[in-house]
């Protein structure tokens, strides 16, 4: 007789359960992903905040908006929002 941690049903359709390693190695990766992305975000805001103001006006932000073009991207023209 084998003993399974899994639900009969489970059993039945042939589900498998991903093991604790892959689980651990897999949020690991999300974690290091996440972390590169915040460095890039800084990264980029930093380069940004050198600019002068009309060098921002120029290529269409204000100060305001940095953190908000750099993470999802500029506004859309037509848009009224303000940040």
């Amino acid at each position: 007789m084998s003993y399974s941690f899994l639900p009969s049903s489970a059993q039945r359709i042939g589900v498998r359960r991903a093991s604790l390693w892959s689980v651990v190695v897999s949020a690991t990766q999300r974690r290091f992903e996440q972390i590169a992305h915040r460095r890039v975000v800084r990264r980029d805001l930093n380069r940004l905040m050198e600019f002068d103001d009309r060098q921002l006006a120029d290529i269409g932000l204000n100060r305001g908006e940095l953190l908000h073009a750099i993470r999802y991207g500029r506004l859309p023209s037509h848009s009224n929002q303000r940040l």
